[in-house]
């Protein structure tokens, strides 16, 4: 019989060596704040922060063993999902790029590529995690469905983190806000082009990158 374990047996020595990669982002940040005597671009710190809460809460949900408790599951996975989309927004930190005279342009970009991966593995293994309580509560084929959608409301995400500036928790804090902006984007002449690009190109991405990082069981 499947057990809510099998994802964290299964990934022993994963966490091990994402955190060793966002040691190499930290290092790599704090070489750039000597070399330029500059904070700039310290906020990519906060940034990986919030890519890697998906992953945190997929753990929690693990480790608690709340796979059998319905109605703790489900406002977990809504939690999960809102907070999804700081993984891959993590890719749209290279509209930060500019050549500094201080430090050459192709460190910056390995700076920032670092922190983009470091942030979208910490999603992938969020989601490869979640598809795996999915298929053990229901089967791969509604897990398959729930993380393509799952994809497709992190691009939206991107597009109201970056464009209208919106964060996770503000579904609480500003929900009229939010939702009257989210059917004026998606609609309204000025903005439908770039909500569903952005929604459909990033979460189509997202999906895609899922599929190739994890395969799961027949």
């Amino acid at each position: 019989m499947k057990t809510i374990q099998q994802p964290i047996n299964q990934t022993v020595s994963r966490p091990s060596m994402l955190m060793l990669l966002a040691g190499f982002c930290m290092a790599l940040l704090l070489l750039r704040a000597k070399l330029t005597q500059s904070i700039y671009l310290f906020f990519l710190i906060w940034n990986l922060f919030l890519a890697y809460t998906p992953l945190a809460l997929t753990y929690f949900l693990i480790f608690k063993r709340t796979l059998i408790k319905k109605w703790y599951f489900y406002p977990a996975f809504i939690c999960w999902l809102l907070v999804l989309p700081n993984a891959p927004y993590i890719i749209t930190d290279f509209i930060h790029l500019y050549k500094d005279s201080a430090i050459p342009v192709w460190f910056d970009i390995l700076l920032i590529a670092s922190f983009t991966l470091c942030g979208l593995l910490f999603g992938l293994a969020s989601m490869k995690n979640m598809h795996r309580m999915l298929s053990i509560k229901f089967n791969n084929n509604i897990a398959n469905v729930v993380l393509g959608i799952s994809s497709l409301l992190s691009g939206f995400g991107i597009y109201l983190g970056r464009f209208l500036r919106y964060n996770s928790w503000d579904v609480l804090h500003k929900p009229l806000a939010l939702t009257a902006d989210i059917f004026n984007s998606l609609f309204a002449n000025e903005t439908y082009k770039a909500a569903w690009g952005i929604t459909l190109g990033f979460g189509t991405l997202l999906y895609l990158l899922f599929r190739l990082y994890y395969e799961p069981e027949k």
